[in-house]
């Protein structure tokens, strides 16, 4: 009884911890929105590109993980886990953790 308790549970941790990962993703506004949540996300992307832009040093469109060190100190801590490709740099998706916002 017990198992069938303890499966019963794991399984409903799992459904929830998925569910919210996947509306976290979905979370994103949209550039086209409109209101104040649009507004938010067009200030928010321009922000974040001009970091970006900044940190890019040799403006070849990606973080390397020594622009990171030198610009971006959270990044720089955080690079293995943002770099999912594991190509060595940040894409621009990997840099904003989604890809609702087009460069």
């Amino acid at each position: 009884m017990k198992t069938a308790r303890f499966r019963t549970a794991s399984l409903l941790v799992l459904v929830l911890a998925t569910s919210r990962i996947a509306v976290g993703q979905t979370m994103v506004p949209k550039l086209d929105m409109e209101g104040r949540r649009g507004d938010v996300a067009r200030l928010a992307k321009e922000r974040a590109l001009e970091k970006f832009n900044a940190a890019d040093s040799d403006k070849d469109g990606r973080i390397s993980r020594s622009e990171a060190e030198e610009h971006l100190p959270y990044f720089a801590e955080k690079f293995n886990e943002r770099d999912k490709n594991g190509d060595g740099f940040l894409s621009w998706e990997e840099y904003v953790g989604h890809d609702r916002w087009p460069r």
